[in-house]
């Protein structure tokens, strides 16, 4: 990915589109899980209700990420575009760590899904970082 290319701002856009999906794959399959488990106690703790409130927010901004970074391509906003995919990247590494270190989500299959989430914010932060430094879009 060249500093030059001008495609960056469709590989942000894109990046962003991705992630909505894995972050649908991710919640479907937990949900699964759960459902052939015959066990749904789980979501009573993580989301719980406040949490499903934070969680329309998240999908709210990964709907509005890729239609307003092919919008707008203010410097301000390219760079705000790296801010917030910095913040949602490390949100969910947190957010993955955080059930390791409580023991309350042991390694599974499904861990790999939420590994390659965190590829995927890594690799649209240097894409946006990329489209963020270009002098003309």
């Amino acid at each position: 990915m060249s500093e030059s290319n001008p495609n960056m701002r469709s590989i942000v856009a894109q990046g962003w589109t991705t992630m909505f999906i894995v972050f649908l794959a991710m919640s479907t399959l937990e949900l699964t899980k759960s459902a052939v488990a015959g066990d749904f106690s789980n979501f009573i703790k993580d989301p719980g209700t406040e949490g499903l409130k934070f969680l329309i927010v998240i999908m709210v901004i990964y709907i509005l990420m890729p239609m307003l970074v092919r919008s707008i391509a203010a410097h301000w906003f390219r760079w705000a575009v790296v801010g917030i995919t910095v913040l949602f990247t490390l949100l969910w590494i947190a957010h993955q760590v955080h059930h390791l270190v409580e023991g309350d989500k042991l390694f599974d299959i499904l861990q790999a899904i939420d590994f390659f989430h965190h590829v995927l914010g890594a690799w649209v932060t240097v894409a946006a970082v990329k489209w963020a430094r270009q002098r003309y879009i």
